[in-house]
């Protein structure tokens, strides 16, 4: 059987393994959550306001109101962001169909910078005991001030956008254009007196039970909340794409992400051919050009899809094993990027396939690379370097030159030291100028 067909029966396996694998494991979850029963639906968001995190509040909204939830509850605990993804998550949670209730907690918790942004946007917005909110001065990603004229059109835009959702939700226009301002923070007591809040809770079941009573305005209607603290209580987890385009997005992670790029494209120039810096440093650039929004996520996406396409496709004509994985880890990045499931829930990438594909991919690429491996150290078989080591048959009695049979042919040679008999064996040594064999005799 040749090597393509054992390779595609390993996909084959591997592939419905792992999908029956990834089926069974999700059947159990389907049963419990498409229930008639209600209940609400709760979320950590102990984070910063990244991408990721946006994606993962997206996805909760979207799950809970398909499943019969009767309201979100977002604990929040978070140093700030993106101030491009909080504007993205406001968005989601003002069309949210259910209410979203923001609960900056445990105690000793805080939302800082972008999270006072999202905070205010709740249809709810609570705190539990010894918490604070505030402090949302724009900085640059660094945590240094920014500079120049850029310092008075961010902070212009951060203080409208601010003003426009406390005036959207009833809340203390004046405080939240002073947090963004002058950077003003509270705590959740001066915050409840200063109707920057709306309930101070001492735990998720006390905020549920003063839920009672509350009417929110939702996209389309509004609704009056009930007490809900009776209700079944199921957490979401954050998927493991949306944490690793968190780790991705972190700016300590960003910034290496540009120094890998720089770096490995600047070597791949100086030292055309090393091929390692130019492949790393490629999906350096790209991923650091998504993580950071210079780009959006699916075209960032489609880039590494088309680069690992064109470095597996470079592998079948350089051969070095290094261009064949890069462009599988390219693909597999650009799997994670390829669809933003905020905009195309109907579209999100099957990785019980792209998995055990991304593997089947890098193992045929990693046996294309020992293969050449193999071969760069596998002693010649053809031409002046394959005769090297041959053994053959003296043809006459010679001391300097004589004619010896090799391989069934016949070749002039010149002895290495002593005498050569007739018939006797010998094993050639090298091949001198005018195609004449160095031999010596095997005792």
């Amino acid at each position: 059987m040749s090597f393509a067909r054992v390779l595609l029966c390993l996909f084959v396996s591997v592939t419905t393994a792992w999908a029956s694998l990834a089926h069974s494991d999700a059947a159990p979850s389907k049963v419990t959550m498409t229930g008639p029963e209600p209940y609400v639906a709760f979320i950590d968001m102990h984070m910063a306001i990244l991408p990721g995190t946006a994606a993962f509040l997206s996805k909760s909204i979207e799950q809970a109101s398909a499943t019969g939830a009767k309201v979100l509850i977002v604990r929040l605990s978070t140093p700030g962001g993106m101030l491009s993804t909080s504007q993205e998550m406001i968005q989601e949670i003002f069309k949210s169909p259910i209410p979203v209730v923001f609960y900056v907690g445990p105690g000793g918790a805080s939302a800082t910078s972008a999270g006072v942004f999202i905070t205010l946007a709740g249809h709810v917005a609570a705190m539990a005991p010894g918490t604070s909110i505030g402090s949302a001065h724009p900085v640059q990603s660094d945590g240094k001030d920014i500079e120049g004229d850029m310092r008075a059109k961010a902070e212009q835009m951060a203080i409208a956008m601010v003003k426009s959702i406390a005036e959207q939700r009833g809340r203390n226009v004046a405080w939240a254009e002073q947090a963004v301002k002058n950077s003003s923070s509270v705590t959740e007591k001066e915050a409840l007196k200063l109707s920057v809040v709306d309930i101070v809770a001492d735990g998720v079941p006390d905020l549920l039970r003063q839920l009672k009573g509350r009417e929110v305005k939702l996209e389309h209607s509004s609704t009056v909340l009930d007490d809900y603290s009776n209700l079944p209580l199921k957490v979401f987890e954050m998927r493991f794409k949306d944490k690793i385009i968190n780790v991705l997005a972190n700016p300590n992670i960003a910034a290496l992400l540009w120094l890998g790029a720089t770096t490995g494209l600047s070597l791949e120039l100086y030292t055309p051919g090393a091929i390692l810096p130019g492949v790393v440093g490629i999906i350096c650039l790209i991923l650091a050009l998504a993580v950071t929004e210079i780009i959006p996520l699916s075209q960032g996406g489609i880039l590494l899809f088309i680069v690992g396409s064109f470095l597996i496709g470079l592998e079948f004509y350089i051969p070095s094993g290094i261009l064949g994985i890069g462009g599988v880890v390219a693909m597999a990045l650009g799997a994670l990027y390829l669809v933003d499931v905020s905009r195309a829930p109907d579209m999100a990438v099957a990785y019980h396939y792209i998995v055990p594909l991304a593997a089947v991919l890098g193992g045929f690429m990693l046996f294309v690379a020992m293969s050449a491996v193999r071969a760069m150290h596998r002693r010649a078989t053809t031409g002046a370097d394959g005769l090297v080591g041959q053994h053959g048959k003296a043809l006459e009695n010679f001391t300097s030159k004589g004619k010896v049979s090799v391989n069934g042919e016949v070749w002039n040679a010149v002895a290495a030291e002593g005498i050569i008999e007739k018939g006797s064996q010998v094993e050639v040594l090298s091949m001198k100028e005018g195609l004449l064999l160095e031999v010596r005799k095997i005792s």
